[in-house]
């Protein structure tokens, strides 16, 4: 008599029950990327997501690699120009110092990343102009930029692991000198930060 194996399939989740659009799918790559893997070489520079990492991003979020290769590989290639433009940019005073600029930058990058809670970093950023101006200290814009991410990340209930901080400053296009200049300035520490 012969038996029947039957293979145990329930640790298998479809795509369609994790994620149920395409912004839901990049938002859950992106979000492992930025968490787990650091793209930042020297000096600064972006460097390209080996296959192996790319690998551990699709087993972490349970996606088909083609399909995470494919996202990453998208975000590299916006990411890069969005980055030459920040560099390239000359930011005045008048655009360093407005609240509605720093506002639409966000948003542009939330939809480059969309890696943390846009609502929340609006209004971190309102906070963020509100202490600047009481201690007369105008950092610059890319700098602002990365605090504010930072503030909002650390304040996330909804994650376990915050966003490596190369990562972010990258993002941004913030060095790592002005990054921490500002965050001791302003008094930001690195845990239990609630402005």
């Amino acid at each position: 008599m012969t038996q029947i194996i039957k293979k145990d399939h329930t640790w298998i989740t479809p795509i369609s029950e994790l994620h149920t659009t395409r912004r839901e799918v990049e938002s859950a790559v992106l979000n492992c990327l930025c968490r787990e893997i650091c793209f930042v070489e020297d000096f600064e520079k972006i460097r390209a997501v080996p296959e192996s990492e790319m690998r551990r991003v699709a087993s972490i979020v349970r996606l088909p690699y083609n399909l995470v290769r494919t996202i990453i590989t998208r975000f590299l290639v916006n990411f890069v120009y969005f980055r030459r433009f920040l560099r390239s940019h000359k930011f005045t005073y008048d655009y360093t110092k407005s609240l509605r600029k720093l506002r639409i930058y966000l948003h542009r990058l939330h939809r480059l990343v969309p890696v943390f809670s846009f609502s929340r970093a609006r209004e971190n950023a309102r906070i963020l102009k509100n202490i600047l101006d009481k201690r007369c200290f105008l950092p610059q814009f890319t700098t602002q930029l990365a605090v504010v991410l930072f503030v909002t990340d650390i304040n996330d209930q909804s994650t376990e692991k915050n966003i490596i901080q190369a990562n972010l400053r990258l993002l941004c296009n913030c060095s790592a000198y002005a990054f921490h200049r500002t965050r001791n300035k302003i008094g930001i520490g690195s845990k239990n930060f609630y402005p």
